[in-house]
């Protein structure tokens, strides 16, 4: 029989019998001394506080999860790591939890590489079904901006691993959370993604979350398979990272599907762009997104060699890259950056919009870490690229220290083929496109659903909403 046990930081007693919100335990150790089992349930009274870690123990099942969850009135029980912990709710080697409703935060006096608001992890533990985090305020996570020292910080951080037992998460929801201020990642899944060793996290969905203010990258996921990451706004990211992220994109994953997404001011340009199909990684999706003000630009498509000499095994290319039906205002920079030995992208029926003083390229071809291997098999047609300032078509043969970058021209090139692209406004040397242009609103028609009064971008996913309501195009 399930039992619901509650906590209460001011009227608590750890003599208590902690069965009803009359007699609650008062203490997180109390609670971490408790072994549960399914359908068991710890509610954290509202207005409480604690100092520390929640790191139940037992696990629940499918259909009958364990719940942390929240009672009574007042504001959110929140739970403040201080640094001391890992993580201020960590789940480990465990299944079948429910955490809603609760405010976390994880600030300690330096930062920390391994540090997190709520952490679910796994260790040669083997398969793992259900883990739903919902409706958490997650802010105040100071882990390390140190890409290189690892990626086992930030807001919500999901992973799996296991060198002597593969272990994965089956089914995790990652729903309706604010992830403010945290370090270095907002939300990450980290799954087994090495080629040699491929054990993918699998269900894994990450819906309707508001994500503002991150060091580094917003949403990534790896060593996942079908992964669903939908309906986020992501505002403001790479803040206090001086290395290369990007806003929401996969890595070393297959089959993921991001649509219906906002990543909007990203600063500088390494990399800097609102989305990114990265490499190792089969049949990305990005579709119904709105990018904005991205210091790096939109969109990134990149690998590293995946054939001949330099080949790597745990890599097998950026391989059919979907990215269609798309928005994007005042990105910078670059708008679509194509970088290394990329195979089969498809890029359809986007609308790529630059603002009056602009000039920059709206497609770049680029040869990826520092190798001769540029993009094949790039279809571009039925887009619009509308520009009030200049945007630009060809290949970026030299970069140097501060980001800029000489852009050679190309009207021709052999390996991306245009066609029945509409260009709006200037564009100097257009690509060679033989197709129909495809049907376009007019520059000012376009201006009057996305921009302001003042010509910014307007924020907020309804803005693209509006913008497919003027092209018809049915809403994701």
């Amino acid at each position: 029989m399930a039992t619901t046990y509650y906590l209460d930081s001011l009227r608590g007693c750890d003599q208590n019998d902690g069965l009803t919100p009359d007699t609650p335990w008062k203490s997180l150790e109390k609670a971490n001394q408790l072994i549960f089992t399914p359908g068991d349930s710890l509610l954290l009274a509202k207005g409480s506080a604690w100092e520390g870690c929640l790191m139940p123990r037992g696990a629940g099942e499918c259909a009958r999860r364990c719940v942390i969850g929240s009672y009574g009135a007042g504001p959110r029980p929140a739970i403040h790591a201080q640094g001391r912990a890992e993580a201020a709710v960590h789940l480990r080697n465990t299944q079948g939890w429910v955490v809603r409703g609760l405010e976390v935060t994880n600030t300690g006096a330096e930062r920390a590489n391994h540090r997190a608001g709520i952490l679910a992890e796994l260790d040669n533990y083997g398969t793992a079904y259900g883990i739903t985090i919902q409706d958490n305020d997650i802010h105040d996570v100071n882990g390390s901006n140190v890409k290189a020292e690892g990626d086992t910080k930030g807001g919500i951080i999901v992973r799996a691993q296991g060198e002597e037992i593969p272990s994965r998460f089956i089914d995790v929801q990652i729903r309706d959370n604010r992830v403010v201020t945290c370090d270095r990642i907002g939300i990450y899944i980290n799954g087994m993604g090495r080629r040699t060793r491929w054990f993918p996290c699998l269900g894994v969905v990450i819906y309707g979350n508001y994500l503002e203010d991150i060091g580094g990258d917003g949403i990534l996921n790896i060593g996942t398979d079908g992964c669903i990451v939908e309906r986020n706004r992501l505002l403001g990211g790479r803040m206090r990272d001086e290395m290369y992220c990007a806003g929401i994109w996969p890595w070393s994953a297959d089959n993921t599907i991001i649509r219906y997404n906002e990543a909007a001011y990203y600063y500088g340009t390494k990399d800097g762009e609102g989305f990114d199909c990265d490499y190792n990684c089969v049949g990305t999706v990005q579709q119904y997104n709105y990018s904005h003000d991205n210091d790096g630009g939109f969109m990134l498509v990149c690998t590293p060699f995946c054939t001949g000499e330099y080949a790597n095994p745990e890599n097998i290319g950026c391989v059919n890259s979907d990215i269609r039906r798309n928005l994007s205002v005042n990105d910078k920079s670059c708008l679509v950056s194509l970088c290394g030995e990329i195979i089969g992208t498809r890029f359809e029926e986007n609308c790529l919009y630059s603002g009056a003083g602009m000039d920059l390229p709206a497609i770049a071809c680029v040869s990826g870490y520092g190798q001769k291997n540029y993009p094949q098999q790039v279809l571009i047609s039925r887009n619009i690229f509308a520009a009030r300032g200049v945007q630009r078509f060809g290949r970026i043969t030299e970069f140097f220290p501060d980001d800029t970058f000489v852009l050679q021209e190309d009207p021709a090139d052999p390996l991306v083929r245009y066609m029945g692209n509409a260009y709006l406004g200037n564009h100097p040397i257009p690509p060679q496109d033989p197709g129909a242009p495809v049907p376009a609103p007019t520059l000012e028609e376009i201006e009057a659903v996305v921009l302001d009064e003042n010509g910014r971008a307007k924020p907020g996913l309804e803005t693209l909403d509006a913008f497919l309501d003027l092209m018809g195009w049915p809403k994701a």
